[in-house]
């Protein structure tokens, strides 16, 4: 193994660790802004309709 071959072995693994880690960040970040819209949109539907979640009792019919 010459160290031509060394440096390269090294380099791409160093490339793929910043890679994975790029990659990590990027989804959670992505899943963290989703999580945020449909929260936003739940509570906008919610303030719209607000009984629509609610169940009816037996005692209000």
């Amino acid at each position: 193994m010459t160290m031509e071959m060394l440096n390269e072995l090294i380099d791409a693994s160093v490339r793929g660790t910043l890679l994975g880690i790029s990659a990590f960040f990027w989804i959670f970040g992505i899943v963290a802004i989703w999580k945020w819209f449909f929260g936003v949109t739940k509570r906008f539907v919610l303030w719209l309709f607000p009984n629509l979640g609610k169940k009816k009792s037996e005692s209000e019919e």
